[in-house]
């Protein structure tokens, strides 16, 4: 319905000014509806980037996590002073959309308020690139690298 309204206005603003529409109105995003879960432990504003398997974003431990996993999608790197190791979380992106992810891994960089979204490929890693994006803690994990 908002969309709807948006559309009209537009349409009447070009209409009655007989001008094109504005840079700013017309490169304006609209946010899908949140799929963020009713319950939770808690929620972090967090800087995400994302890296793939092998040594270039992984060094020598290559295709496997801290805790001794393959990485793949649905795996997040964490500082396990923020997140604990083993956690289940839900990663709200800036458009709404959002993914189901368990905190598997660690990463030199990883230090407070940031996560590393594993991808399939170092492509889709680069093109990931650094976002800003909500994640919510849905149940703390309790793992450490004794347990792999």
């Amino acid at each position: 319905m908002k969309l709807l309204k948006a559309t009209l206005l537009l349409a009447l603003f070009v209409v009655l000014f007989g001008m094109s529409v504005p840079a700013t109105f017309a490169a304006a995003k609209v946010k899908t509806e949140s799929h963020a879960p009713q319950k939770y432990q808690y929620s972090l504003n967090i800087i995400a980037t994302a890296y793939a398997p092998g040594p270039h974003d992984n060094d020598q431990w290559g295709d496997l996590t801290y805790l001794g996993t393959k990485i793949r999608p649905g795996v997040i790197a964490v500082d396990p002073r923020v997140i604990p190791l083993g956690s289940k979380v839900y990663i709200e992106f800036p458009d709404g959309h959002g993914i189901h992810a368990t905190a598997e891994d660690t990463g030199g960089a990883i230090k407070g308020d940031r996560i590393d979204i594993a991808k399939s490929t170092e492509a889709e890693a680069y093109d990931f690139g650094i976002q800003h994006v909500k994640v919510y803690v849905v149940k703390l994990g309790s793992l450490s690298k004794q347990w792999a």
